[in-house]
């Protein structure tokens, strides 16, 4: 950890969210967390200034463990824009980003998002088995929604929280597999597989062949997106007893977890990763509340992948339009290089570091991310983001 220190300070005084001082930032200080963005929102904030009230959605990513680099910048988010707000919030994840979300629209979201950051830090699986893992996996989101250990539809009366908080309305993305995709036997669902990914070599759009987009939402909401534009979307209502399903089908990686298979209220069918067509969220959101147009999207990282077959396709990316309205904040460059291992923690950290060491690294870049949290509550304490804007590169 030698060298983070000079060139990212903290100050000695306390800070509610983060338990650290807010950082005081001059220009030849790296700075960790970037602000990025779209040309409609670059200057639709440097007009306006920055409210949380310009903000109608939130975009939460897929990623895996990436989302510990987000977790005490979520906390601090909460804490200073979107604590007390009363209009409407499109909140709209794939995978782990629905998951963060959830905890997010809880009563006491602060707790359940600390609960889960420590129990996802002490994690070792007990086997690579998709019994296994999808088993331990179901014990995170008791946590998320507040059930006993073992439960397996979730707590209704976390649900119910989520569901009624005067604010946060919860999309959760997922796809429902086709032909093969929708088969009990892994060779098909192998197979099915294969075929999207070579088909998306050719169109993106292609995806749409072997996987359903749907859309579980909050049922006071409005759409958040055009669910006839791009890849036909089925909407399906969320209620409090098939908020657990939909959450574990839109993280449900085929081959390591298990698939969710006839969620009420859906089509009957195999339901897995949302991150398979919306991997980063290449959307075009849409408000429910006018002047609310801007979107806001806490990630890992500056670029934006489409889908989880296009990870390896540089060629490949979002759309002009998804990204126009958007304000990304991230880590920099310079923040992820001081980090342990140079990086963020990522599912590859299973396997290629023994457990005790995985876990003392990914506790150490957690406990740098609060630098990620500082500076977002210094540079809106100080009224700084509108300095702060670089573009958002496609």
């Amino acid at each position: 950890m030698r060298g983070i220190a000079s060139r990212f300070k903290r100050n000695p005084g306390p800070n509610p969210v983060t338990e650290s001082g807010a950082v005081e930032k001059g220009d030849d200080v790296a700075r960790a967390l970037r602000f990025l963005a779209g040309p409609e929102a670059m200057a639709r904030l440097r007009r306006d200034g920055v409210s949380d009230e310009l903000f109608g959605t939130v975009a939460g990513a897929s990623g895996g463990p990436k989302w510990l680099a987000l977790t005490r910048l979520d906390r601090a988010i909460l804490a200073r824009w979107f604590r007390g707000r009363t209009r409407p919030l499109a909140m709209v994840g794939s995978s782990i980003g629905s998951w963060r979300f959830a905890a997010m629209a809880r009563q006491d979201p602060a707790t359940v998002l600390r609960r889960f950051e420590e129990a996802y830090l002490a994690y070792v699986p007990s086997d690579a088995t998709m019994p296994t893992l999808t088993r331990e996996s179901r014990a995170f989101l008791d946590i998320i929604l507040g059930s006993p250990s073992g439960a397996h539809d979730g707590d209704r009366r976390g649900a119910r929280e989520i569901l009624s908080h005067p604010a946060m309305r919860l999309s959760v993305l997922a796809v429902r597999g086709r032909g093969p995709l929708s088969a009990r036997h892994p060779a098909w669902v192998g197979a099915g597989i294969g075929a999207a990914g070579l088909a998306n070599l050719v169109s993106r759009r292609s995806l749409s062949l072997f996987f359903q987009r749907t859309l579980f939402a909050d049922p006071r909401a409005a759409d958040p997106f055009d669910l006839g534009a791009g890849f036909p979307t089925r909407r399906v209502p969320l209620t409090p007893a098939n908020l657990a399903d939909a959450l574990m089908a839109s993280g449900a990686i085929p081959f390591l977890f298990e698939l969710v298979r006839d969620i009420g209220g859906a089509r009957p069918g195999a339901y897995m990763d949302g991150g398979i067509m919306d991997y980063h969220l290449d959307i075009p959101f849409v408000a429910e509340t006018p002047g609310s147009d801007l979107v806001l999207f806490p990630h890992f990282g500056a670029k934006v992948v489409p889908g989880w077959f296009d990870k390896a396709l540089a060629w490949r990316r979002p759309a002009a339009t998804s990204l126009s309205r958007t304000l990304l904040l991230c880590p920099s460059e310079e923040f992820l290089a001081s980090l342990p291992h140079g990086k963020i923690p990522d599912r590859r950290d299973f396997k290629a570091l023994p457990p005790a060491e995985r876990q003392r690294y990914w506790r150490q870049a957690v406990a740098e991310t609060d630098r990620l949290a500082d500076e977002f509550l210094d540079a809106v304490d100080r009224d700084r983001i509108p300095d702060l804007l670089e573009p958002l590169q496609r």
